[in-house]
């Protein structure tokens, strides 16, 4: 099923809030989406009827199945660029406005070989550290303080 930026968006914050509340009200999806609750309304009928939610006017939405796997999935998409942005040493807050925008553009693929690279640079046994600090003091600076280490790797 393709969905909408917008959709994907939705599902993502009913899950955010869910997690926190055990269910999220139109009200608290209004808040955390900076939008109208019948803004809110109408989205929510519209993912009710592609069975990604249960929707009951008054006391809140729930995911479906479905519905928690594509906001897990979009989830876990956000994290994963919000991180390899941290690493390329983006200020926290414009990380996680990047990956919020980022998230739903990239192909799966892309994903999973961000997921790797950032797996490597975690657990790589030999150098990772180093040439982290490199960068991070590079990207400060716009100088190489490691030309003669990083010529032996």
């Amino acid at each position: 099923m393709e969905l909408k930026r917008r959709e994907e968006d939705y599902l993502e914050a009913i899950y955010e809030i869910s997690k926190r509340k055990g269910k999220a009200r139109t009200t608290d999806l209004a808040e955390y989406l900076g939008i109208k609750p019948a803004s809110v309304t109408e989205m929510l009928q519209k993912l009710a009827a592609k069975g990604l939610l249960e929707y009951h006017r008054y006391s809140g939405v729930v995911l479906s199945k479905k519905g928690e796997e594509v906001a897990l999935s979009v989830r876990e998409r956000h994290d994963t660029i919000r991180e390899l942005l941290k690493y390329l040493q983006v200020p926290p807050d414009i990380a996680q406005r990047d990956a919020c925008i980022m998230e739903h553009n990239l192909s799966p693929i892309t994903i999973i070989q961000l997921k790797k690279f950032i797996n490597f640079i975690k657990n790589c046994p030999k150098n990772a550290p180093i040439w982290l600090e490199h960068f991070k003091k590079y990207s400060e600076t716009g100088e190489f303080d490691c030309r003669e280490e990083c010529e032996k790797i």
